[in-house]
C-alpha cells in the first residue's frame, strides 16, 4: 500500500511541475497606438431631470508606444478628468465623467466625449482623436 501512495504522490508532483513549465501565451501588442476599451458606449438609462451619474472610461494601452492624453472634451453638462500620466504599453488609464442633467432639455440624448491624445498618428502626422459617448433618457 505505501508503494501505490509514493507512486501517486510522484505522478501528482510531475504532473504539478509540468503544468507550472507552461507559459501563458502572451498577447502580442499592436504596433503604435493602440487604446481597448472596456466599453466605448456607456448607456446611463432613464434619469431624472436634475439628476448626475457618474462613470469611467477604463482602457488598457494595447499598442507598443507609450500614450499621453492631452485633453478630453464633452458638452457643458460633462466635467472630466483623466489620467495624467503617460501611460505605458500594458498598462491602464481612465476618463471619469460626471453627467449633469439640470440644464438638459431633450428626453433623449447622446454625448461625445473626445479624447486627444499626445501621440501623432504617423501617416498623417496629425493628433489622434478617439470619441466614446453615452447615451441618457431624461424625464421630469
Amino acid at each position: 500500500m505505501s508503494t501505490f501512495r509514493i507512486l501517486v504522490f510522484a505522478l501528482f508532483t510531475l504532473v504539478g511541475f509540468q503544468l507550472s513549465a507552461q507559459k501563458t501565451p502572451v498577447k502580442p501588442k499592436k504596433q503604435g497606438v493602440h487604446m481597448t476599451f472596456e466599453k466605448e458606449t456607456v448607456e446611463l438609462g432613464r434619469m431624472k431631470k436634475g439628476d448626475k451619474r457618474t462613470f469611467d472610461y477604463v482602457f488598457t494601452n494595447t499598442g507598443t508606444e507609450v500614450i499621453e492624453i492631452e485633453i478630453v472634451s464633452g458638452c457643458d453638462c460633462t466635467t472630466l478628468d483623466w489620467t495624467r500620466k503617460p501611460i505605458k504599453p500594458g498598462e491602464k488609464g481612465k476618463v471619469n465623467v460626471i453627467f449633469d442633467s439640470k440644464e438638459k432639455e431633450m428626453t433623449e440624448k447622446s454625448v461625445d466625449v473626445d479624447i486627444y491624445l499626445k501621440n501623432k498618428d504617423p501617416k498623417t502626422n496629425s493628433q489622434i482623436l478617439k470619441i466614446l459617448n453615452y447615451t441618457f433618457e431624461l424625464y421630469k
